[in-house]
């Protein structure tokens, strides 16, 4: 066991967790301070940067293992799974009472459902350009933003919960459905391509720096969790084309 707890990947994933549990707290804890609800939305931001930055780090040390998979997904359940929920919950759910609860817990219930899907096609070697349904990290993130994104205004506790209420259950739905979402084999792209983002992301974040983040993260992070239906509505007409093609023929 010591040589988990010394391995560096492993490292990154701990703070990821350490994130969320605070997240957590501050969430929990909170009697409406606005500012709170920001830092509490801006851990699990971090808990994402340390969450991209475990993978990496075990490739370039070559130090990759099933144990740190595991690790990883109990991270993300904790980071992207409750503490958001919690977040979402002290934040827009809590005056809607038994149905704010039951809406944060199928979210933390969805986002455990899609680890264990992808765990087992990661088990068999599975790889492809499309993931099945929104990912945790990507759904807790969004609600996280959304979070952020009310406090930067000022605002403390939501006063019409229905947009709160619809938000996590879309994102608990996204995460479990069958909606395709690029993975970063799909997205290989030329040296124009690469050059464009780099450049739209360096002025991402200087209008983040003048402004605040949440007002960028989140429209990128809503546009992203929008686009899995999109393609799946894509391929539908396409599928329904072909087969008016066939009969034609």
């Amino acid at each position: 066991m010591l040589k988990h707890f010394l391995s560096p990947p492993n490292w990154f994933t701990s703070a990821s967790i350490f994130c969320g549990f605070y997240a957590i707290l501050l969430a929990a804890g909170n009697d409406g301070d606005a500012a709170t609800f920001y830092q509490a939305g801006l851990l699990i931001g971090f808990a994402g940067v340390f969450d991209m930055l475990d993978g990496r780090v075990a490739r370039m040390t070559n130090s990759s293992s099933a144990f740190g998979v595991q690790l990883d997904s109990l991270a993300d359940v904790v980071s992207f799974g409750v503490a958001p929920a919690v977040l979402v919950y002290k934040w827009g759910l809590d005056s809607l009472g038994l149905l704010g609860l039951a809406a944060a817990f199928g979210f933390v219930l969805c986002g455990i459902f899609r680890l264990a899907r992808f765990n087992v096609g990661a088990a068999n070697d599975e790889e492809f350009a499309y993931s099945k349904g929104l990912t945790i990290t990507m759904a807790g993130g969004t609600l996280a933003a959304m979070v952020m994104l009310h406090a930067a205004m000022g605002l403390d506790f939501v006063k019409h919960p229905t947009g709160a209420l619809v938000s996590i259950l879309v994102m608990a739905f996204l995460m479990v459905s069958n909606v395709p979402y690029p993975t970063a084999k799909a997205l290989r792209m030329g040296r124009g391509m690469k050059a464009f983002l780099i450049l739209l992301a360096g002025s991402l974040v200087v209008v983040g720096v003048f402004f605040d983040i949440s007002f960028i993260v989140l429209p990128v992070m809503a546009i992203y969790a929008a686009s899995g239906p999109f393609v799946a509505l894509a391929g539908f007409r396409n599928r329904r084309a072909q087969a008016r093609v066939r009969r034609d023929d």
